[in-house]
């Protein structure tokens, strides 16, 4: 038994998984990656989560939510706990 399948040459075949990438990447080009509203600090980040923040302070000591350091410094992403989130 042949069966032939005929596909559109303008047909694109994606997974959901480098869709989301693609997406986020497009995202991040139209907003601008260096908008100040994405870097927040640990009190942001609190408020941001309704939550205190030596929970915040713990979650970073135990590497459960992404967070980056400057020096001393500690930050975080909102793109990056959001998407933290998500997966949650």
């Amino acid at each position: 038994m042949n069966i032939t399948i005929q596909i559109p040459e303008e047909t694109l075949f994606i997974t959901k998984l480098h869709f989301k990438e693609v997406l986020k990447e497009i995202m991040l080009e139209v907003k601008g990656e260096s908008s100040k509203d994405d870097i927040m600090t640990i009190q942001e980040t609190a408020e941001y989560l309704k939550v205190s923040i030596p929970t915040i302070r713990s979650m970073i000591e135990r590497n459960e939510i992404p967070f980056f350091k400057r020096g001393q410094v500690i930050r975080l992403n909102r793109w990056d706990v959001n998407e933290w989130m998500r997966k949650t």
